[in-house]
């Protein structure tokens, strides 16, 4: 016992030294990191597809092999999210212009009605002073932000277009999706072969909490987008189909997606007015309301038990550690983490059954 504890300590300070080098090395490649969670969840989001796909018979005996049908889904996602982008970003880049040009009028047009509205009910002499200064300033501060909203959103979107990861991104889905046996051997050569059970037995955990994650949120996404989209196209919205599918995507970015989602809502709406706009808000925000409490508990509750204080903790913490993609990565961290340390350290009436069981044994 007495060179047991030594050899004890030993062995954690040398784990606890992995892992240091280990975190260290995942930092210092965390843009490797982030575009492989990506990959992972997009080819997790294609699997159904392409295993339906691969079940589609060619001739009697024959069926559509796994990597054709990986390559029709990859290459039909990549086409329709070329024709989105080249189709959308045009649209919206024209109704963001055509907001920056007409706000100093419709900032005018709201101040007059505001001084319309205190001269009936004798408040002129008390709003007047601010609502000259509003004319004074407001129709140059409207623009300013505009302006800079536009240079903001030109150079998000020509660092995507620099950006070589999103080209990589759908060719490593594809090796997810067509050669995931021959990757996962790949990288167990990786593993000292004493560790290959126990790691293999993490990552069926860590499968089920992602397939799960994946599952629950394809569903809650597309009914948001959906819904969204129906009941912009009923108020008269040209871009409802557009802003629909944005609705939906904004869905995987907890709170920067709603942010997002509302700006270009009214920068489509204010087109046709002040209420159009309002009205496409207000539509947004009770069908994204009605989602978050109504279906996502349901659909999610199973695969991500969270406090939303720890769901909030968790989407602050990843734009804190990598940006805009921390936030996208951060409940699927989440839910992976959980299942890992599940799988590590089980509920203690599991435990406490096993412990039973050997004792019995």
């Amino acid at each position: 016992m007495a060179v047991k504890a030594p050899m004890d300590s030993a062995r954690m300070l040398l784990l606890l030294a992995v892992a240091v080098v280990l975190a260290a090395v995942l930092w210092t490649l965390r843009g490797v990191v982030i575009l492989v969670g990506f990959s992972l969840l997009l080819a997790y989001a294609l699997d159904p597809i392409v295993s339906a796909l691969e079940r589609v018979p060619i001739t009697r005996s024959r069926r559509l092999p796994r990597g054709v049908a990986s390559a029709l889904v990859v290459i039909t996602l990549g086409v329709l999210a070329g024709i989105g982008l080249a189709v959308g970003i045009p649209r919206l880049i024209f109704e963001l212009e055509r907001f920056i040009a007409g706000a100093p009028r419709s900032l005018a047009s709201l101040v007059q009605q505001v001084r319309d509205w205190a001269a009936t009910r004798g408040l002129s002499a008390t709003l007047a002073p601010l609502l000259d200064e509003v004319d004074r300033q407001g129709g140059g501060l409207v623009s300013g932000l505009g302006g800079s909203l536009g240079a903001r959103f030109g150079a998000v979107l020509g660092g995507l277009g620099r950006s070589l990861e999103f080209a990589l991104l759908p060719l490593l889905a594809f090796y997810l999706l067509a050669e995931r046996p021959a990757v996962e051997s790949s990288v167990m050569r990786f593993i000292p072969e004493a560790a290959r059970d126990r790691v293999m037995l993490l990552t069926a955990a860590a499968d089920r909490a992602l397939r799960s994650y994946v599952r629950g949120q394809a569903v809650v996404v597309l009914t948001l987008g959906t819904l969204v989209g129906v009941a912009l196209a009923l108020l008269g919205f040209r871009l409802a189909l557009l802003l629909g599918v944005l609705a939906g995507l904004g869905e995987l970015i907890p709170y920067l997606g709603a942010a997002v989602v509302t700006l270009s809502i009214v920068l489509a709406g204010i087109s046709g007015g002040p209420e159009h706009a309002l009205a496409g808000l207000f539509a947004y925000i009770v069908i994204n309301w009605s989602v978050g409490t109504f279906i996502t508990p349901r659909v999610m509750g199973r695969h991500l038990k969270m406090h939303p204080f720890v769901v909030t903790m968790s989407v602050l913490s990843g734009v804190e550690l990598l940006g805009p993609p921390g936030a996208m990565l951060a409940l699927p961290a989440a839910a992976l983490i959980q299942s890992l340390v599940a799988e590590l350290a089980p509920p203690r009436d599991e435990a406490g059954d096993d412990r039973h069981a050997t004792a019995a044994t």
